[in-house]
């Protein structure tokens, strides 16, 4: 790699590990070589590239896609400000160039993160990722503990996301440990929110609950997901309430997604709140109660389900509960089953699918499986329990005589099934909708994570789970026009 001209022995040696233009392989070395990346400024540097180099080929060489894994590679290491301690680790520990090399193959995400924080690929080797989160103390300064806990999120969510694509965490419980992750950041910055807010003015008017939806409620979420918060108080008569509580849910919402020299921990969405973006960040509990009796529309109804109180007042956690309970086994049924269908009409026309690997939103797909199953709460003649998790708001449903066990087996099926997938999916990357967009070391890992004999094979059951999907969306709910 050091010579003028490309040296024949090497074309042939990288042509035979399936390189498809060595040419380009050698040119973007040899730069490396001449100290034109931070990486390799120093002679140290240089020594350790050429240690790690063969290694490195061999590995892509194995992804099948050698020149998409050397091209991720370059992006990463062109992007190290100082590389000699991660390729020092790398030289060390041949594993961890194999991981590394097939990871940044599957998934632009982890490639895009890794080149922000090389020091990410210690974790896999130093166990690092088992210590707990750091606890919060009153007297521990705000900006200081944003930063630790956006260094611990960090390095549990790169393991995460590495044993999920390396088959070291099955699919169907990824949901569990990404949800578990953000109910931790949640509740680590709420505490420190409120001891922020206390210091400042002085201590709360009342109680408070930050409210889990959406995913985040259904303990549902992937890799990327929004938190869709919503946050509840009881004011008592010791000061101005609404302003309190909206100054600690400002410093909140600034916790957990500002981005810090530690990178961000999560985007935060508020629009289900009542009253929509319009309305206070903060909401008093007698708010919720005059709103879902008096004003809610179908579609906030729609969203009751997948309600969780994560931190705050237990007592008024439960009070939460109770209201969103009343309100799913309360309405107008003919309504709402008019409402539902429309909803689904719309979202069809004004967001539709962009392929048939947007998993959410093509027919037969997540979104669907939603509306199946809140059509089936808020029509229900028999009380419904508050379920926030899909799988147990199925299992309520056949319990309560509203689904035959075969129905319910045949959408809990579909449910595991297209939550896997997206698992993988929303590791690997988010903007990949199309068959042709996916590498083949992504089909492979998306074969693994459904049983799944080869990519044709996952293709043909996705079709017959949407399809089926699709059959049940219309039994349930009504046809949905074709030309939607």
């Amino acid at each position: 790699f050091t010579g003028v001209d490309d040296d024949p022995q090497t074309v042939e040696t990288l042509t035979d590990l399936g390189f498809e233009n060595p040419s380009l392989v050698i040119e973007r070395v040899r730069e490396w070589h001449r100290g034109k990346t931070p990486a390799t400024r120093t002679t140290r540097g240089r020594e350790l590239l050429t240690a790690f180099l063969p290694d490195l080929l061999v590995a892509m060489g194995k992804t099948g896609e050698a020149d998409e894994a050397f091209g991720r590679f370059g992006r990463f290491f062109e992007g190290l400000r100082s590389g000699v301690q991660t390729l020092a680790m790398l030289v060390a520990e041949k594993k961890l160039t194999d991981d590394l090399v097939t990871t940044l193959a599957i998934a632009p995400r982890i490639a895009n993160i890794l080149a922000k924080r090389p020091g990410l690929l210690e974790v896999l080797i130093s166990g690092v990722d088992r210590k707990p989160p750091p606890k919060f103390d009153v007297g521990t300064d705000f900006e200081a503990t944003l930063d630790s806990v956006r260094r611990w999120q960090g390095e549990r969510a790169f393991v995460i996301g590495h044993n999920l694509l390396h088959g070291l965490l099955d699919a169907r419980d990824a949901a569990a440990h990404w949800s578990d992750l953000a109910d931790t950041c949640i509740r680590r910055m709420a505490a420190a929110a409120e001891a922020e807010t206390i210091r400042k003015f002085g201590p709360a008017p009342g109680t408070w609950n930050v409210i889990g939806m959406g995913k985040l409620g259904g303990h549902e979420m992937t890799a990327g997901s929004d938190l869709d918060l919503v946050i509840i108080y009881d004011p008592d008569d010791s000061g101005d309430a609404q302003t309190w509580f909206t100054r600690f849910t400002q410093r909140l919402i600034s916790a957990l997604s500002v981005e810090t020299g530690e990178g961000e921990l999560y985007d935060v969405d508020m629009r289900l709140r009542p009253s929509g973006m319009s309305g206070p960040v903060a909401t008093s509990i007698a708010a919720i109660e005059r709103y879902n009796h008096e004003n809610a529309w179908t579609w906030e109804h729609m969203a009751m389900p997948r309600l969780r109180p994560i931190f705050g007042d237990a007592a008024l956690g439960a009070r939460v509960n109770a209201v969103a309970e009343r309100m799913l086994n309360a309405g107008d049924i003919d309504q709402r089953r008019t409402d539902i269908l429309d909803m689904r009409q719309r979202l069809l026309r004004e967001k539709p699918a962009s392929g048939i690997w947007d998993l959410k939103m093509r027919r037969g797909g997540l979104l669907d499986l939603e509306f199946i199953t809140q059509h089936a709460i808020l029509t229900a003649e028999a009380h419904q329990p508050l379920s926030p998790s899909l799988t147990e708001a199925h299992r309520h449903l056949v319990e309560t005589g509203v689904w035959t066990e075969a129905f319910h087996q045949s959408v809990a099926y579909a449910f595991v099934f297209l939550q896997a997938l997206q698992q993988v999916q929303r590791m690997a990357n988010d903007d990949v909708t199309t068959a042709n967009e996916l590498s083949n070391a992504l089909k492979n890992r998306l074969c693994r994570a459904t049983g799944c004999q080869d990519y044709a094979a996952l293709s043909a059951q996705l079709e017959r789970v949407c399809d089926m999907d699709e059959q049940e969306f219309c039994e349930k709910n009504g046809d949905v026009p074709t030309e939607y």
